[in-house]
């Protein structure tokens, strides 16, 4: 399966520099993440995809701009009857000259102006509506690369504790060996649940460095750290219950994506108006000076001119605009449709996230380190066998793992509802830079 570029990218990121030889760059400040609202802020200071969002935007205003401008006046001149040859003498020179220069103004007609700068206006709308929807884009992935992040630093945690329960139940084996009340085989099957905790617990710590690795791409700093404590990631508060207002459409009322849908109907609408003051032809009206060079008298010459539309009525940009709304609308129908169904998928997900952490928390857990405690107790004193032993402790590892992931599941949902919702963390307006050096 390919890898996305992001993916590969994260992967090269964690390799040594060392393998570069000798001229690999020195390894630069790494940014220290404390809190999912710092990270969100960091990733929209120096994000190159929000800067090419900005840019696209800037684009649509200097249509804008352009939009309003009338169209330039002409310099027109013209010079007759000289340098003939035959006939009369005097036309074989500049003394019949007959010279006319003049301006020329084309008036637009039919509304074009207006319909353009209205027609900027709606792409203008639709640009900062996409800007928004990168913004909350960046911030819902950040969040989410973080929680995964801080997800898998703490499941080294898990796999260092079942390496360690693993070493542990391999000691009591060995002792209950020694002492003869175990046959040599119970000795081996502790070994090598042990050696698997182990590959286990380093397995985890790679993939620490590559999900640190893909968050430092999304934010789009060379490095990143988390601090020692990210006290964020176990706060899931309380149950989130029905969600209110109950109706969906009001839930999305802030949502870039809704507003972009109809705001994509107008835009199409400005443009089929536009097609349709483009089918009026405009006046060009002129005023020229005309000098006789025979008489050396001087006149002035108006005149005015329009096209005929007896073939060009713009049939094909009127019918092609009329279509473009059409698509809008049905597009905007479907796309309503599509934003209700996610966030309901993903609120659903959400509480039955939610659901799973707080159960896990609040009952499974405890319950497994108390049978675990129990059991490897009980093990040396030889009240449990080791297949007991062994089933306590992989349960107790596996719910602080299906805990950890839970909650990890928890913050990405979250942060998925919030980007429907159009809800962006709360950032402060000054930039983040990394300690001892800058975040670029």
């Amino acid at each position: 399966m390919m890898l996305s570029v992001a993916r590969l990218a994260a992967v090269l990121a964690v390799v040594p520099a060392l393998a570069f030889g000798q001229d690999a760059r020195p390894p630069v400040a790494p940014l220290t993440i404390l809190s999912p609202q710092q990270a969100v802020e960091a990733a929209l200071t120096v994000s190159p995809a929000l800067r090419g969002a900005g840019a696209a935007r800037q684009a649509v205003q200097a249509d804008a701009l352009q939009a309003r401008l009338r169209p330039n006046p002409e310099l027109r001149g013209s010079f007759e009857n000289f340098g003939g040859f035959g006939g009369r003498q005097e036309n074989r020179a500049f003394r019949t000259l007959e010279s006319t220069v003049g301006l020329a103004q084309r008036i637009e007609l039919g509304g074009k102006r207006s319909a353009r700068i209205d027609l900027a206006a709606r792409s203008g709308e639709v640009a900062a509506l996409d800007f928004t929807g990168v913004r909350l884009e960046i911030a819902r992935e950040v969040v989410t690369a973080l929680a995964t992040a801080e997800a898998a630093r703490r499941l080294v945690g898990v796999e260092r504790e079942r390496a360690r329960l693993a070493a542990e139940t391999l000691r009591a084996a060995r002792a209950r060996v020694e002492a003869g009340r175990d046959p040599l085989l119970q000795a081996e099957r502790a070994e090598v649940v042990r050696a698997t905790a182990d590959i286990a617990a380093e397995r985890a710590q790679r993939e620490v460095d590559i999900s640190l690795a893909d968050l430092a791409v999304l934010i789009g700093v060379p490095r990143v750290e988390l601090a020692p404590r990210q006290a964020w990631f176990d706060e899931i508060g309380p149950n989130p219950g029905r969600p209110v207002p109950t109706d969906p459409l009001a839930r999305l009322s802030g949502s870039p994506e809704l507003a972009r849908l109809e705001a994509a109907i107008a835009q199409q609408r400005a443009n089929l108006t536009l097609q349709r003051a483009t089918a009026v032809p405009d006046v060009t009206i002129s005023g020229d000076v005309r000098r006789f060079g025979d008489s050396n008298e001087t006149a002035f010459v108006a005149g005015a001119s329009i096209p005929l539309p007896f073939y060009d009525r713009n049939q094909g940009g009127i019918a092609r605009a009329q279509a473009e709304v059409t698509r809008a609308e049905a597009e905007a129908d479907r796309g309503r449709s599509v934003l209700v169904a996610t966030l309901v998928a993903a609120e659903q997900r959400l509480a039955l996230a939610w659901r799973s952490a707080d159960t896990l928390r609040r009952t499974a857990l405890p319950s497994a380190e108390q049978a675990a405690r129990f059991a490897t107790l009980g093990y040396g004193e030889g009240r449990f066998s080791f297949l007991e032993v062994l089933d306590a402790q992989r349960a107790l590892s596996d719910t602080r793992a299906q805990l950890v992931e839970a909650i990890q599941a928890f913050h990405a949902l979250r942060a998925q509802v919030q980007r429907l919702r159009g809800d962006l963390p709360a950032v402060s307006p000054q930039p983040v830079n990394a300690p001892n050096g800058s975040a670029r």
